[in-house]
């Protein structure tokens, strides 16, 4: 039986940047639609304003094919904001890390979540909530700070840094 933690927390891959995934490492994983958190992933943190190279990069993605959508925690209104300046839909106020917009995003596409891929820097929202719903996940290594709850944001990061510790020393025979 594998190990709970890796289970639900391990991603499936790991990135500096969103801008260093390409279609062709989508398609070797067998990913034919991409769910994408928005703070410190594809946008600052809590603002309407993305991150570098994140609009070409997401142009990049519908040009090879790729369904997109936008999977926030965020509210509505800023959410929105951010989908349509990247030009793809958006599902607010997800409640990551629990699988309810995760499913949402697989009924809307109909697409199986194995077909699907998370992008997200949170282990804890983002890749827990994907790892649960049965989508592949990308650990993207988050582009600032949490600008609203700081101690709390510190915590979590050491958390992760903890687990991704652990999946270093146990290597893939966890897999």
């Amino acid at each position: 039986m594998k190990n709970p933690v890796v289970k639900w927390f391990r991603p499936t891959r790991k990135v500096g940047s969103v801008t260093e995934i390409t279609a062709e490492s989508l398609r070797e994983m067998g990913v034919s639609a991409i769910a994408l958190d928005a703070d410190n992933t594809t946008s600052y943190d809590r603002t309407t304003t993305p991150l570098p190279g994140a609009i070409e990069w997401i142009n990049s993605m519908k040009a090879a094919g790729f369904k997109m959508l936008l999977l926030s925690n965020g509210p509505g209104k800023r959410a929105g904001t951010l989908a349509e300046v990247y030009g793809i839909p958006v599902l607010a106020m997800s409640l990551k890390p629990s699988p309810t917009g995760y499913i949402r995003a697989v009924l809307k596409f109909k697409t199986a979540p194995k077909n699907f891929v998370m992008i997200g820097d949170q282990l804890f929202t983002d890749i827990w909530g994907a790892n649960l719903t049965g989508f592949q996940t990308i650990y993207c290594k988050p582009a600032g700070p949490d600008e609203g709850q700081k101690l709390l944001w510190l915590m979590k990061r050491l958390s992760e840094k903890l687990l991704f510790w652990y999946f270093d020393r146990i290597g893939d025979d966890a897999l």
